[in-house]
């Protein structure tokens, strides 16, 4: 439940925070069809896809917690204390032996799933900073209930 109510929180805060500016929709106001299609793909057409290794630097900007560490979803406690932290580059995985170890990239919806393929392998909306040995305890799972638990992280993650 407290992994559930942590996604919760990262995605309204993230949908809060994340509006376009001012006029950004303006060219395609009013048009419906094949116009609206290609009036939205002129809009989004300029974004710059990013490599797997740029994924490090780009976590600085887009998961940084207020201390300047890492923001993983596996160490966070809501209202409490995180059992651990990283630091930006320093903690980057190489290899692991248990939770705390370091941080790696984890896809939100399992990469298997689509092949690995870009640019979603590199999405910054669909990869985020976690535990390297939680994230590994994951596997290709999706993230949703679990009916029976046989492993449980250090802020409650199952």
């Amino acid at each position: 439940m407290r992994s559930s109510t942590t996604l919760v929180l990262l995605f309204a805060a993230s949908a809060a925070l994340g509006q376009p500016p001012a006029g950004y929709y303006d060219t395609a106001a009013g048009l419906s069809g094949e116009p609206l299609r290609q009036a939205l793909h002129d809009i989004i057409d300029g974004h710059n896809s990013l490599s797997y290794a740029q994924l490090w630097s780009a976590f600085q900007t887009t998961d940084v917690r207020p201390d300047g560490k890492v923001w993983d979803i596996y160490s966070d406690v809501p209202g409490g204390t995180a059992p651990y932290s990283y630091t930006f580059v320093n903690d980057q995985c190489g290899t692991y032996n248990s939770e705390g170890d370091c941080y790696n990239r984890e896809h939100t919806f399992p990469s298997d799933w689509f092949n690995d393929a870009f640019p979603m392998y590199t999405d910054l909306f669909q990869v985020m900073p976690t535990d390297g040995f939680v994230n590994n305890k994951r596997g290709n799972l999706p993230y949703g209930l679990v009916g029976a638990v046989d492993w449980t992280s250090q802020n409650g993650t199952r």
